[in-house]
C-alpha cells in the first residue's frame, strides 16, 4: 500500500505556511506545489478581485492503467512512474462567468488525458442550483451567497415531479401536493417526502430489471435521464411506459406510509422532517450513567443529498469579502467547545440550523472588541 500523502517530501505543514504568506495568485499556486495530501478543491481570492481554483495533490501515474482497481502485486504494473504535471492539473483563473463552484461534481470531460481525474465525481445537482442561484445575477452579496449555501431547493427530485404531473401518473392528492410544491426539501413538506421516496421506489424497480446496476447508481445517475428520454432500455418489462411505473410507486409508496409502524394514516403526518434530521451523534452519548450530558439536538432540517444543504453533512458555513475581512461569518453545527458543561458546546447550533450568521472577526482590533474573555497561556 503506498500513498502520496505518506511521502515526507509532501510537507503539508510548509505548504500551509506558504500560503497563509502568499500575496498573489502565482505564489499561491507556488505553495500548492508541494501539496501531496488528499485532493482537494483549493480555491482563491484577492482584494483586487481575481479568483482561482485548483484541484490539487501529487496524483500518480501509473505503468499500465489509472489504478481504478488493485493490482496484481507480482507484476510491475501498477508501479508508479510519475505524477500528473502540476501545470496540467485542472484549473480555472478568473472565468468569464465570474463564478466559482466546487460542490464534488465533475470537473473534466472524459477529453481530458488523465482519466483518473474523470472517472467519477458526485452528480451534478448540487454545483447546478448554486449556478442557477448565483449566475443570473450581476453582483453577489454576503446574504446571495448564504442563501446559496442554504439552499434546500432539489432539481433531480423537482425532475421527477414535474414528470408525474405532466403525466397525471398518481392519484389525485399526490398531484395535488406536487403541483403546489417549490422544489425544496423543508421540515414541513409532505411532497418532498411523496416525492423523493417515489424516485427511490422507480430506481429500485429499474435497478431489479437491469442487475447488477445499484440502485443507488441507477438513482443518481439514470433516472432522470432514463425518465425524460422514455428510455426503453431502462425500462422493467411489467410496466408498459414510465408512467405506468410512477403510478405503480405512488401506490406503493402511500401504502407504505400509511403503515402505523411509519407515519400513519394521516397523511398531515408524511412530512419530510420525518427523515431528515440533524444527526451529530457524540461517541460518548451512549456511556452509562453519564451520556445524556453530550447528547446533541435530533431535530428536523432543511437539505438533502441533492441540494446544496445537505444537513447534517454540512461541517461549517463560510462567507469571507476580500478586503473586508471583519465581515466574514463561520457558523458550525454545534459549538467551539468539546465540554457539555461549557455554554460554547452548542451555541451555534439555532444559527447553523436556520442559516444564519454569525460575524467572525479577523483583524485584531476586531477581536478585541468582540472578545468576551481573554485566557492567556504564559510558560512557568
Amino acid at each position: 500500500m503506498k500513498w502520496t500523502a505518506f511521502d515526507p517530501k509532501n510537507n503539508e505543514f510548509e505548504v500551509f505556511y506558504r500560503w497563509n504568506r502568499a500575496k498573489d495568485w502565482n505564489e499561491f499556486k507556488e505553495a500548492l506545489k508541494s501539496y501531496g495530501g488528499a485532493a482537494q478543491n483549493f480555491v482563491y481570492a484577492d482584494t483586487k478581485g481575481n479568483i482561482g481554483w485548483y484541484a490539487a495533490s501529487k496524483i500518480p501515474l501509473r505503468r499500465v492503467g489509472d489504478g481504478a482497481l488493485p493490482y496484481d502485486g507480482s507484476t510491475n504494473d501498477g508501479e508508479w512512474v510519475g505524477f500528473i504535471p502540476f501545470e496540467e492539473l485542472p484549473n480555472l483563473y478568473n472565468p468569464p462567468s465570474g463564478i466559482i463552484i466546487t460542490a464534488n461534481q465533475r470537473i473534466v470531460g472524459t477529453s481530458y488525458k488523465y482519466p483518473q481525474m474523470s472517472r467519477d465525481a458526485a452528480t451534478p445537482w448540487r454545483a447546478r442550483q448554486i449556478a442557477n442561484a448565483l449566475g443570473a445575477k450581476s453582483k453577489l452579496s454576503i446574504d446571495d451567497v448564504r442563501a446559496a449555501q442554504f439552499d434546500s431547493h432539489n432539481i433531480a427530485v423537482e425532475m421527477i415531479a414535474k414528470e408525474i404531473i405532466k403525466d397525471g401518473a398518481a392519484s389525485v392528492a399526490t398531484l395535488d401536493l406536487l403541483k403546489k410544491w417549490n422544489g425544496r426539501m423543508t421540515p414541513d413538506s409532505s411532497a418532498a417526502l411523496l416525492a423523493s421516496d417515489i424516485r427511490i421506489c422507480m430506481a429500485n424497480k429499474m435497478a431489479d430489471a437491469n442487475k447488477p446496476a445499484p440502485a443507488t447508481i441507477v438513482r443518481e445517475r439514470v433516472l432522470n435521464w432514463a425518465v425524460q428520454k422514455r428510455s426503453a432500455l431502462w425500462l422493467p418489462t411489467e410496466f408498459k411506459d414510465y408512467p405506468a411505473l410512477m403510478r405503480y410507486c405512488d401506490d406503493a409508496v402511500r401504502a407504505g406510509f400509511s403503515d402505523p409502524k411509519r407515519y400513519g394514516p394521516d397523511p398531515a403526518a408524511w412530512t419530510w422532517g420525518k427523515i431528515w434530521q440533524s444527526r451529530f451523534p457524540h461517541p460518548l452519548a451512549s456511556a452509562p450513567f453519564i451520556g445524556a450530558q453530550f447528547a446533541t439536538p435530533i431535530v428536523p432540517i432543511s437539505g438533502s443529498g441533492q441540494t446544496p444543504n445537505v444537513g447534517s453533512a454540512v461541517s461549517m458555513r463560510h462567507i469571507a469579502t476580500p478586503g473586508n475581512w471583519d465581515a466574514t461569518s463561520h457558523v458550525i453545527p454545534l459549538g467551539q467547545s468539546g465540554d457539555p458543561k461549557s455554554p460554547n458546546f452548542k451555541d451555534q447550533f439555532e444559527a447553523w440550523s436556520t442559516g444564519g450568521l454569525l460575524t467572525f472577526p479577523f483583524s485584531k482590533e476586531a477581536v478585541n472588541k468582540a472578545a468576551i474573555n481573554v485566557t492567556v497561556l504564559s510558560p512557568r
